[in-house]
């Protein structure tokens, strides 16, 4: 029997869902400052992206450790089953 992942209720945890909603903006943001800054030429669009890639780079770091966490959780659970029923 194969062990299937179902992401997407993985992906209903309360602390992914934060870390969804807060880190695309801010990465967005960082993307965006970057771009323009550059074109433009502006300093402080530098320190924009700056601030925003200090705390975008850790909520995603968050939310990729998370995610895997609770994969294997799911994994050994599943496998906890097989055990039992065999």
């Amino acid at each position: 029997m194969t062990i299937k992942i179902d992401k997407k209720a993985i992906r209903q945890d309360r602390i992914l869902r934060i870390c969804m909603k807060t880190g695309i903006p801010l990465s967005v943001l960082a993307l965006i400052s970057l771009w323009v800054g550059q074109y433009a030429g502006s300093l402080a669009l530098g320190k924009v992206f700056v601030v925003s890639v200090f705390f975008a780079i850790p909520i995603g770091l968050l939310y990729n450790v998370r995610f895997m966490m609770l994969s294997i959780r799911e994994v050994r659970r599943q496998q906890a089953e097989q055990r039992q029923s065999d």
